[in-house]
């Protein structure tokens, strides 16, 4: 008797015979194609985010300039442009830009430096945290406009009440932050200082303000936005002069182009102090820069 061999199924042998060879060229060629197809997105995207704005005011000229939107309350945007040209020529807008840039920058750089102090401080103490941080967080909710009336019987009219207030509002988001960040530092950290002999000094310096760093500079971009708002609207009544100013005078006679000049005027002045400090920080921070 013979021995009988055994035999791969049919279906097996069928399907290794058919089966089409997988190239590598193919996939690479699949590769490449998807990433070319990436690029070319990516570069639509772009092009769609940077004319995106000026798509926006070619609409509102058109709708403007056909009646469907009222030119009385949105006039086109050649005529706000030409009435911003007016104002820079007669030297109205850049008055308006200094006074508001001093009282903005002179409270923002007061509220963060006694801000950033305080929560470093707070973070590092537990006393001086139990002590302070409830008053903090019960004063926080205050509306800081509400508080302008009393800064005013207190110093009186012009530009200090307005700097005092826009200190008062950049303080507890830059100190909140700050308390956040030290207290997200590993203990151990904190540890290798005190084994070091390292004085508190040297602890904030060394320790606390770099590692906290990341979370100050979130809590300064953040009371940025917010300088800007408290400045506004102090202006609308604290002040003769500034972009608030115009923005109230301008309602108050129905002109509301120059509105219009002075609400982008003050979203530039924003758009430029965030790029600013957004450089700053990753001149701080070399590492976030880079990812």
């Amino acid at each position: 008797m013979r021995a009988s061999l055994p035999s791969a199924p049919t279906s097996a042998v069928t399907s290794s015979l058919t089966a089409p060879a997988t190239s590598p060229d193919i996939v690479q060629v699949k590769r490449g194609n998807s990433a070319v197809r990436q690029r070319s997105t990516a570069s639509l995207q772009a092009l769609l985010r940077l004319l995106s704005p000026f798509l926006l005011l070619v609409l509102w000229e058109a709708l403007s300039r056909s009646s469907l939107l009222d030119p009385r309350f949105f006039p086109p945007p050649t005529e706000i442009a030409q009435t911003g040209w007016q104002m820079v020529q007669s030297g109205a807008l850049w008055d308006s830009v200094r006074h508001s840039l001093y009282r903005v920058f002179g409270g923002y750089a007061l509220g963060a430096v006694l801000g950033g102090a305080a929560g470093l401080l707070l973070g590092l103490s537990p006393w001086l945290r139990a002590l302070l941080e409830p008053w903090l967080l019960v004063t926080y909710p205050v509306p800081k406009l509400a508080i302008y009336p009393l800064l005013v019987l207190l110093v009186g009219l012009g530009d200090p009440p307005i700097i005092i207030l826009l200190a008062i509002a950049v303080f507890y988001i830059v100190a909140l932050n700050a308390i956040a960040g030290v207290l997200s530092i590993k203990p151990v950290i904190l540890d290798v200082g005190r084994d070091c002999n390292a004085s508190f000094f040297q602890s904030v310096w060394t320790i606390a303000l770099p590692a906290a760093m990341p979370h100050l500079l979130t809590g300064l971009e953040v009371s940025l936005g917010i300088a800007y708002i408290v400045l506004i609207a102090a202006e609308f009544v604290g002040a003769e002069r500034g972009l608030g100013s115009v923005i109230w005078s301008s309602w108050q006679l129905f002109d509301v182009a120059p509105m219009y000049v002075a609400i982008t005027t003050v979203s530039v002045m924003g758009y430029l102090s965030v790029i600013g400090l957004r450089a700053l920080g990753n001149w701080l921070m070399p590492w976030r820069s880079q990812r």
